[in-house]
């Protein structure tokens, strides 16, 4: 299941690979006001662009508004591991398990997506600034969704990093 904290409370987890120090570097650049990488996701308009930062994984730097949860787009994949984490604002996830969904569309290999309808009520999450959410292929997530206390104008600043499923090794 997903791994869920703050940036800096989950270092750990990076330590053990060159590739994933240099996306834990990535990942505290992106939440350094003072640095490019971070300048540059606060500057954006609402959209979204890829770079590449090595070993097979892309970044996606993006920022939107909050959406109806009623509205949500239900997703997981196969050959990345999704790592979001927050730069600026706040947002809901719906989180849940492929035993409570039905798929809505089969896996797409070229955009590595799997889309979901959910059968039942999932676990809501907030993400907040410096929060990230390792989504792993069996961990079917929605976000950018609001409720009451978030407001559908709030805007949200962040970057998803498409990190190769050969990259890690999870052990417990």
């Amino acid at each position: 299941m997903a791994v869920i904290g703050n940036l800096h409370s989950l270092s750990y987890l990076f330590s053990k690979t060159l590739p994933l120090q240099e996306l834990y570097t990535y990942l505290c650049n992106a939440t350094n006001p003072q640095n490019a990488i971070s300048k540059r996701i606060l500057t954006m308009k609402n959209g979204e662009e890829k770079f590449d930062i090595g070993f097979g994984m892309i970044a996606i730097e993006q920022t939107y508004f909050l959406k109806n949860p009623k509205n949500a787009f239900y997703e997981s994949h196969v050959k990345y591991v999704d790592f979001q984490l927050i730069v600026k604002g706040e947002e809901y996830f719906h989180l849940g398990d492929p035993c409570y969904f039905t798929i809505q569309m089969p896996y797409d290999e070229k955009r590595d997506l799997i889309s979901y309808t959910p059968q039942t009520k999932n676990s809501n999450l907030l993400l907040k600034k410096e929060d990230l959410a390792i989504f792993f292929k069996h961990d079917i997530h929605a976000g950018g969704l609001y409720y009451q206390d978030l407001q559908e104008t709030n805007q949200v600043y962040k970057t998803v990093v498409k990190v190769p499923q050969e990259l890690l090794k999870l052990k417990l």
